[in-house]
């Protein structure tokens, strides 16, 4: 089924980092983060685990069988370092083979979800549950995949193992993170801080509402209380929030609540999950008082941000945009577009589902007509529409420069 290979002495595996002190130590749910960044050290973003965290909020909706954290650190960091970086999910396992050999035929690994039960790690053969591995080469038989939490070495799987465990229901519609070219712009974790905050604060009263949607179908038994991925994201931020208290010294406090907050969501998680776990009530009362202290929390770093001097400017700019800014830019993407928006998530890959080049014109027209505002040319990339989620950011940044401007 698998079976242990040295490490290449040239090529895409001696570039990996495979040996990056984080590897094998980052905590259940942060898998996609921790196997991205193994292949976004090696394309020049040194300290990545310290630099990823740029995310913060929740995400919970129809169709949903847990509670997702905000998941827009994929474009994020992509605005940041200027790496085009790319979170994609496929229709089918044709397309999604056809897009992870084409990434390695241009050099690049993929981070792709599969199902611990056909792989080797604590779940094989026992239980169905999404990881994700690092993809760096397809034979004609087998696959070579770096496994960075249970196996940082180099490994072979079978062909038929890695088409089943890669198209099982909870590998999430063939889940990939793919990331082409390096940094072109080198970050520091005062700047992703700047990014965090701004996110977190654009992002707050509709992350606050899909919680409680959840926390009410926990409490009607209606979901399990599944909430790894707000768990991970936490320890990311985390780890952010440390590494930009060492050139800020007035943040180690709030670091230390963020680690603390982190670390009860992870409690959360593990009694909710527990086969002997606590009733829908006992569960509820848990996620009501983790709402209590985000919201804490989350007024606390506001202040915290301002006192310690870092100044948010242009695209990462902390403003209160319009409430409904997702729903309107999917409004303008459906009309100026042929891309299905019923089912679309913010982070989903609009390139993926279709959207053109000169589908994106239009819809760049479209958004500044909606919103009075003008694309420059720094945003005119592929990465500003690859999702909704970063034309959020996008328009979000320029809204506040159009209000900074006027006060001025």
């Amino acid at each position: 089924m698998l079976s242990t290979i040295e490490p290449s002495t040239d090529g895409m595996l001696k570039e990996l980092r495979t040996g990056l002190p984080y590897v094998g130590t980052t905590q259940f749910g942060s898998c996609v983060q921790q196997a991205a960044c193994n292949v976004l050290e090696a394309q020049g973003l040194k300290g990545a685990a310290d630099l990823i965290g740029v995310s913060w909020g929740f995400t919970y909706g129809p169709g949903h069988d847990r509670l997702r954290a905000g998941e827009r650190w994929v474009p994020a960091v992509a605005r940041l370092s200027g790496l085009d970086l790319s979170r994609r999910r496929f229709e089918s396992a044709a397309a999604a083979f056809d897009a992870e050999q084409a990434a390695l035929k241009a050099g690049v690994p993929a981070v792709v979800a599969v199902d611990s039960f056909d792989i080797a790690s604590p779940y094989l053969g026992r239980t169905h549950l999404m990881h994700a591995l690092i993809v760096v080469e397809w034979g004609p038989d087998s696959v070579t995949v770096l496994d960075p939490m249970n196996e940082p070495r180099p490994a072979s799987l079978s062909l038929d193992t890695y088409r089943r465990t890669r198209a099982s229901a909870v590998a999430r519609d063939f889940d990939m993170v793919v990331s082409y070219g390096t940094v072109e712009r080198p970050y520091s974790a005062v700047d992703a801080l700047t990014a965090l905050h701004a996110d977190a604060v654009t992002h707050r009263e509709a992350g606050l509402a899909d919680l409680d949607e959840f926390i009410r179908a926990v409490e009607a038994g209606r979901v399990a209380p599944d909430v790894a991925d707000v768990a991970a994201e936490r320890t990311y931020a985390q780890r952010l929030m440390a590494a930009a208290a060492k050139e800020l010294p007035t943040l180690e406090p709030l670091a230390a609540k963020v680690d603390a907050l982190a670390r009860r969501w992870y409690f959360a998680h593990t009694v909710g999950m527990d086969g002997n776990g606590q009733s829908p009530h006992r569960m509820a009362k848990i996620l009501r008082d983790l709402r209590e202290r985000e919201v804490k929390l989350l007024d606390e770093m506001t202040e915290a941000v301002a006192a310690a001097g870092p100044k948010p400017t242009g695209e990462e700019v902390a403003v209160v945009t319009p409430p409904n800014l997702i729903e309107r830019i999917t409004t303008v993407l459906a009309r100026q577009t042929s891309v299905t928006t019923e089912g679309l998530e913010p982070t989903d890959d609009l390139w993926a589902a279709g959207l053109t080049s000169l589908e994106s014109v239009r819809l760049m027209i479209g958004l500044e007509d909606e919103f009075g505002i003008e694309f420059p040319a720094s945003l005119l990339s592929r990465n500003s529409f690859g999702s909704v989620a970063a034309m959020a950011d996008a328009v979000g940044g320029l809204l506040a420069e159009t209000s900074e401007l006027a006060e001025g």
